[in-house]
């Protein structure tokens, strides 16, 4: 990567790919034309459609701000510079008249709402964490009675479902439509019976998943500043797409510049060197955001396992995020690499076969057999990049848990998970939909509060146009806040009960955490049979 940025800063030349080149061949600002950096247009303003307003081009050393007299020999216009290279005519009344006659004054209207509702805006951003964190604490302390009234009425309903169709079977005239009722109130009635008989099997399961998702809620107040990982690692990532953004600019600048058409924009040659560091740079970029996602997985499943197996402890259940960052730096950064490695083959095998695909779809006659067989294979990458994905995140959990290698790591998970596969499933499961439901309710109350400030707050009321735009950004803030945190509870539930089962395992639970106490003689006797 530091050849690369060397390369790059070295030999690219952005700004020269930015010269316009004038009718001699010649770019404004470089060479001949140094003092003269603006390209002036002297056929611009001909509507003409048989005129080439690119034949007769100079180079400018300042841009004409009259239309009266004769400008390097042509009759000029009242200009301004544009992007710092080109004087383009300065006709803002006539594209405000333009714009007006298009309707496009409301575009302009529904954007200054966004500006003029700044302090809602500032308070969405309020609103948000603060509802993310209640949603917590109502997961933390109600989460039991929400799952069972829930489970429970899903039993009501397909029972119900199935009485009214029986109801209209008995009642039907047509046989026809007495077969199908009857069919339909069986088919309800013997799910609702395999539901039940699924719910008294997986009973300790159930119990022992949401005692994981309260005690994982439980870490994340305990270490509150874990809610701080995804924000730094959304800067850090921004800060390397930004530096990747400057990069690949220079590298496209590298090669021979010409003029392109006899316009005045230029095109580039690449040589073999140049294609290459494309490339590279575009694996380097999937890869390094996949490394830091893993950094971040790993130091959030490391804080929980400090968390866990403190919980007896004189910490009384305490995790350090530094020390989760050192052991990450330290001790596991080439597993963390290797597994985002595998992570970024996966995608651009998909990209690569996804782009095959669609060749041959549009390159020969339309098969049948074959675009099954496409659309087979593109689920069977799906499904396994899937797999993969999810085994990497586990892997890193099973890293944090034992300080091994990712191989070790991945094939650990893969039995932990064969091993307990109902408690797994329930927990992703119930993590899901909490997650779920609590991103969306958090958007939703933000935008109904915001919606009510914005017609009812008369400092922002008499400044805006319309509300609705203002309250669509005030539901995408909170939504992405709530994502945000929600995602570091939604990979402490996954922690938390790796801990816990290896916790069992290993040294039969001496380290739980008090709220998967009352479920350990289930599990043992789980184990046992």
């Amino acid at each position: 990567m530091v050849y690369v940025t060397c390369v790059a800063f070295t030999k690219g030349e952005p700004v020269r790919l930015l010269a316009p080149y004038a009718s001699d061949n010649q770019q404004c600002g470089f060479d001949s034309h140094k003092s003269e950096d603006y390209l002036f247009i002297p056929r611009l303003m001909d509507m003409s459609l048989n005129v080439k307003i690119f034949e007769k081009t100079s180079c400018v050393s300042e841009c004409p701000s009259s239309d009266k007299g004769n400008f390097h020999n042509s009759p000029p216009y009242n200009s301004e510079p544009f992007f710092g290279r080109y004087c383009l005519p300065n006709a803002k009344d006539a594209i405000k008249k333009f714009f007006d006659a298009a309707g496009a004054d409301k575009v302009g209207q529904y954007l200054s709402d966004l500006y003029s509702a700044w302090k809602v805006l500032l308070l969405a951003i309020l609103f948000g964490f603060v509802f993310s964190l209640v949603y917590m604490v109502l997961v933390r302390c109600c989460a039991k009675v929400l799952v069972w009234v829930t489970l429970l009425a899903f039993i009501v309903l397909l029972a119900v479902m199935g009485y009214l169709f029986f109801k209209e079977y008995r009642d039907a005239v047509d046989e026809g439509d007495e077969l199908n009722y009857l069919v339909l109130a069986i088919l309800f009635w013997s799910f609702d019976g395999l539901f039940l008989l699924m719910i008294f099997c997986c009973y300790d399961d159930i119990q022992t998943a949401l005692a994981v998702i309260t005690a994982a809620a439980r870490f994340v107040f305990s270490n509150f500043f874990i809610l701080l990982v995804p924000i730094i690692a959304i800067i850090v990532t921004c800060a390397y797409i930004a530096y990747w953004i400057a990069t690949i600019v220079f590298i496209y600048s590298i090669g021979d510049k010409t003029q392109y058409n006899n316009t005045p924009f230029s095109s580039v040659e690449w040589d073999s060197t140049t294609n290459n560091l494309w490339y590279y740079q575009l694996v380097a970029l999937v890869w390094i955001i996949a490394f830091f996602i893993s950094v971040l997985q790993f130091v959030i499943a490391a804080t929980a396992a400090q968390w866990y197996f403190s919980s007896n402890s004189d910490q009384s259940g305490s995790g350090s995020l530094c020390k989760s960052l050192y052991w990450a730096v330290r001790y596991h950064l080439g597993s963390l690499g290797f597994g985002s490695l595998i992570l970024t083959i996966v995608v651009f095998v998909r990209f690569i076969f996804e782009y095959m695909k669609k060749k041959v779809e549009k390159g020969g006659p339309s098969n049948k057999f074959t675009k099954c067989l496409l659309s087979c294979a593109s689920c069977c990458l799906k499904c396994i990049g899937e797999c993969i994905l999810f085994l990497t995140k586990n892997a890193y959990i099973q890293i944090a848990i034992r300080s091994i290698c990712f191989c070790c790591a991945a094939r650990e998970a893969f039995r932990l998970v064969l091993r307990n596969a109902t408690k797994f499933a329930l927990v992703n499961a119930f993590g899901g939909i909490f997650t779920f439901f609590g991103k969306l309710l958090v958007g939703v109350l933000t935008a109904f509060i915001c919606w009510y400030l914005l017609t009812e707050w008369e400092s922002v009321k008499d400044s805006i146009y319309s509300p609705i735009l203002p309250t669509i950004a005030c539901f995408l803030i909170a939504y992405i806040l709530a994502n945000l945190f929600l995602t570091v509870y939604d990979l402490a539930c996954s922690a938390v009960l790796q801990c816990f089962l290896v916790d069992e395992e290993t040294s039969g639970g001496s380290n739980r955490p008090k709220e998967l106490e009352p479920y350990i003689q289930g599990f043992k006797s789980g184990k046992k049979a």
